[in-house]
């Protein structure tokens, strides 16, 4: 049987060495492994600290039988490796610090050689059909050095901190030799679709490979890309809040007695943390609204990190010396405004911590993902929450939709909000909290980590799998048993899946029998349908009226939240940069080919030529995808010849990206896929979801990521009602 390797740059456990004894982690990538079901064999490779004796690392096994192994690696080569090029120069440059990078050839080189050892490591102990999933940066070169080693073997890599802007990422004078590296794997993933939208954007500006958000070709490798927002042990910190323990705590430090309301941060002392602005936006909201002065009290819990080294001894300075002012401004005989902890805290004070203050404030000036606020909202009690007041610069600020989002370097602002935050109704603060509870509890470590290595292990699944039929009356009885009394999603395409392909797009609509079906489909409490379409959205809610259910439109680039009766725009790039170029060539084309006209979007411009001579229109398109890419080459779109029809669009809008991006968000564990689709533009959302899921093409069975087929559009309907009804 295949095992998981895990290889981080440390193992997850810690030494006693009174008892000269092990103890593994209980957070973060350990729960996440652990909570997994799975008969698999995992095998974490990584370093140990040098009081550690190896013969105890070589002999333990932890209560999940997880085995462990090490590579022999030299004190000094590792701290130059680790302090000098990790610390000193990958993760400035990640966290857009690009003036603190103190980057040497000598440290690159050790650099290498660290992870050359790690690579002939884990090449040496993997055997045939391994997972090897590798972790952050300190690995960056891994990828590459497997497969070099090996090129068999399936290598995850996934990136726990920010990846920075390619104006800001150019900066490093080993750029190319990593992003080369990195994109030797076989599934590469990222927290936000910020990070990995630069990554694809420098891989594009550095080495000159054309990729999409799903995928990077490159002569090394066919790397899939994936954001998988990593979360907690949201039960585990539920339990801990409302233990006995944590109940005395916040008794025993009066958090609950006096009338005082509390605001907590908990940070690393980083400067990415952006602990300065914190203190500044609360000075300035106590000298705006001096009532507050004895009524609020800031707590801030400052985790001590590199205390040696001059940039975080000064950061440290700074932070203290403003806390000296603003308590040396504000304080009374019975009040102190900033209690100031350079330390860490036991963890039943933290969860007394995060269940009795009133707001927790983040400031991060850049964060690959922040915990500390998905711990909060969990500890936190339900009929009586705080507020999460969170930089926009954290990944988290993405998942997160009923957080209050701050720009940490507006102070003016962040104190507007505070006051806001601090005087937000029950009833207000009840709803955005249940929103992100509920959110917790469905999407855990565990789901984080079994999403990437499912998806991992689909990806390096040996190709040529048969396509099935699905009204074979076998195959038909099999899905049927899947998805029977399952809680399910259907992913539905609307041209050319629930309505035929005609002449005129206008005249695709919606017939009154199939939008009964789609009604009586969503109405079962186990079904949530959702309409993914490459139509605009002023069509799409003609046609789906009195339907209450979930509606991507132009694909994915506008999303309708029926529950929530929102339209959200999933698009960050601006159309004005290439619409008039991409319109004027478009127009060009119309003129000179007979039949033929455009489609205006929000996001994107469609040109059909289905009405056009067929061999001239079929000349025409793939020349005009010819002339889009070259005269758009500079700007972030992508161009897609589809069924008589050619687009132009933002490249985020992408049924694939989409499609990640609502399953990671609203699906629940356990729920069952179901997509069908008829089109290229279906392939990428067939592409997005693991193999557990029955991915459908409409049509003839060639060119295709799904795993079924039925050939006629007039069988959908049918087959629709067979399987869910």
């Amino acid at each position: 049987m295949s095992r998981w390797i895990i290889v981080s740059n440390r193992l997850p456990f810690s030494y006693d060495k009174a008892t000269n004894g092990l103890k593994t982690s209980s957070g973060g990538l350990v729960t996440a492994i652990r909570g997994i079901k799975t008969k698999k064999e995992v095998l974490w490779i990584g370093s140990i600290p040098n009081n550690v004796p190896k013969k105890l690392v070589r002999q333990y096994r932890d209560k999940d039988n997880i085995k462990f192994s090490f590579p022999d690696l030299d004190n000094e080569l590792y701290d130059n490796y680790y302090n000098g090029f990790c610390n000193d120069v990958l993760w400035p440059i990640l966290h857009y610090e690009s003036d603190s990078v103190k980057f040497s050839i000598d440290r690159w080189e050790d650099y290498k050689k660290v992870n050359q050892i790690f690579a002939k490591h884990v090449a040496k102990v993997a055997k045939k059909d391994d997972i090897i999933w590798l972790h952050d940066y300190q690995l960056f070169l891994v990828p590459k050095l497997l497969k070099e080693i090996n090129p068999e073997l399936k290598v995850g890599f996934f990136l726990h901190v920010p990846f920075p802007s390619s104006e800001i990422w150019k900066q490093l004078p080993v750029r190319e030799e990593i992003l080369e590296a990195v994109i030797h794997a076989d599934l590469v993933g990222f927290h936000d679709f910020a990070y990995l939208r630069h990554f694809v954007s420098s891989v594009y500006n550095l080495l000159g490979i054309h990729s999409s958000l799903l995928e990077i070709k490159s002569p090394y490798n066919n790397t899939k890309l994936g954001i998988y927002p990593v979360s907690i042990d949201t039960q585990d910190f539920i339990k801990k809040a409302s233990s006995k323990k944590t109940l005395k705590a916040i008794e025993h430090y009066g958090l609950n007695e006096s009338n005082r309301k509390y605001i907590l941060g908990v940070d690393r002392l980083d400067y990415s943390k952006g602990i300065l602005y914190k203190l500044e936006a609360y000075q300035k909201f106590l000298r705006d609204n001096p009532k507050y002065v004895g009524k609020v009290q800031l707590i801030q819990i400052a985790v001590p990190s590199r205390t040696d080294v001059p940039e975080y001894i000064k950061l440290r300075h700074d932070v203290e010396r403003l806390v000296s002012e603003i308590n040396g401004e504000f304080s009374q005989i019975d009040y102190i405004p900033v209690k100031y902890i350079f330390n860490s805290v036991p963890v039943h004070d933290l969860m007394a911590l995060y269940r009795a203050c009133d707001i927790l404030l983040v400031t991060s000036k850049r964060d690959g993902m922040n915990l500390v606020c998905l711990e909060y909202i969990a500890a936190q009690a339900p009929k009586s929450p705080g507020v999460v007041m969170l930089s926009e610069f954290a990944g988290a600020a993405s998942t997160l939709s009923h957080a209050t989002l701050i720009n940490p370097m507006n102070i003016q602002d962040t104190s507007l909000k505070l006051k806001d935050s601090l005087e937000l109704k029950q009833a207000e603060r009840q709803r955005r909290h249940g929103i992100m509870y509920d959110y917790l509890k469905q999407y855990t470590a565990t789901s984080w980590a079994a999403a990437f290595i499912n998806h991992l292990e689909n990806k390096t699944l040996q190709k040529g799998s048969r396509l099935k039929d699905i009204q074979h009356p076998k195959e038909l009885d099999k899905v049927k048993d899947l998805f029977k009394d399952e809680k399910r999603v259907l992913l539905l395409d609307y041209d050319g899946t629930l309505t035929p392909i005609v002449n005129n797009p206008k005249d695709a609509l919606l017939r009154p029998k199939m939008k009964s079906l789609i009604k009586k489909l969503q109405s079962d409490k186990n079904t949530e349908v959702v309409i993914i379409t490459g139509r605009d959205s002023n069509f799409i809610c003609k046609q789906f009226d009195g339907v209450e259910c979930y509606l991507a439109c132009e694909h994915g680039a506008k999303f309708y939240d029926y529950k929530k009766k929102k339209w959200r725009n999933l698009v960050s790039s601006n159309k004005k940069d290439w619409f008039p170029q991409a319109g004027q060539i478009i127009k060009e084309y119309t003129r000179r080919t007979p039949g033929s006209f455009f489609e205006k979007k929000n996001y994107a411009i469609a040109w059909h030529y289905r009405n056009s001579p067929q061999d001239f229109g079929e000349f025409q398109a793939r020349k005009l995808v010819v002339d889009l890419e070259s005269g758009l080459s500079h700007f972030p779109v992508s161009v897609i010849l589809g069924k008589k029809v050619v687009e132009v669009k933002s490249i985020e809008a992408n049924k694939g990206y989409f499609t990640q991006w609502f399953i990671s968000r609203y699906a629940q564990d356990g729920e069952k896929i179901f997509a069908i689709g008829d089109d290229k533009t279906d392939e990428d959302m067939f592409d997005a979801l693991d193999r557990k899921a029955v991915t459908l093409k409409v049509g003839t069975p060639e060119n295709t990521k799904a795993n079924h087929f039925i050939e006629k559009q007039s069988n959908v309907s049918n087959l629709l009602k067979e399987l869910f009804l």
